[in-house]
């Protein structure tokens, strides 16, 4: 049986789907583009970014999963400026990001719960290019990425 702790990291996994459901809901498209100031994102630029973060995670997730210790490299990574004019964030419609956000929620879920190790399995991330790999348990990559949906929530309640 795994660790308390990583129970609760697949618990937290499940909290992002309605965290970022409830960004989107029942907002005009004037308040998911209002910007607090320069320097933070809309929330519509903060729903599709935790989308693309879960689609990373769940990549990732993957990886350790199917082949334990491998080499992740994520360097290309790169979800701000540049890359958020490239992907539209700034002008998609919000409801296709939330609805995968559910899916990816529940399908990384489905692939971790029937293995009794699947929470400690590990994979080797690569965070830039040619850079130093180090290793993590899939319960680090789920309560990471759920820290990290958690955090740009938080940013946004505080307008």
């Amino acid at each position: 049986m795994p660790p308390s702790g990583e129970h609760s990291a697949l618990a937290e996994w499940r909290e992002i789907a309605p965290l970022v459901a409830q960004l989107a809901h029942g907002r005009s498209d004037a308040a998911l583009d209002r910007r607090r100031s320069a320097r933070h994102m809309t929330i519509r630029e903060t729903i599709h970014h935790i989308a693309e973060a879960n689609v990373v995670a769940g990549a990732i997730v993957t990886a350790a999963l199917g082949s334990p210790g491998c080499v992740f490299d994520w360097s290309w990574m790169l979800p701000f400026g540049p890359w958020m004019e490239r992907m539209h964030h700034g002008s998609r419609p919000v409801q296709a990001s939330v609805r995968m956000v559910q899916a990816m929620g529940d399908y990384v879920a489905a692939l971790v719960e029937p293995l009794e190790d699947g929470l400690s399995r590990v994979v080797k991330l690569r965070d830039e290019p040619e850079g130093d790999v180090r290793e993590v348990t899939v319960a680090d990559v789920l309560a990471q990425e759920a820290k990290h949906a958690r955090e740009h929530v938080a940013e946004v309640a505080a307008e």
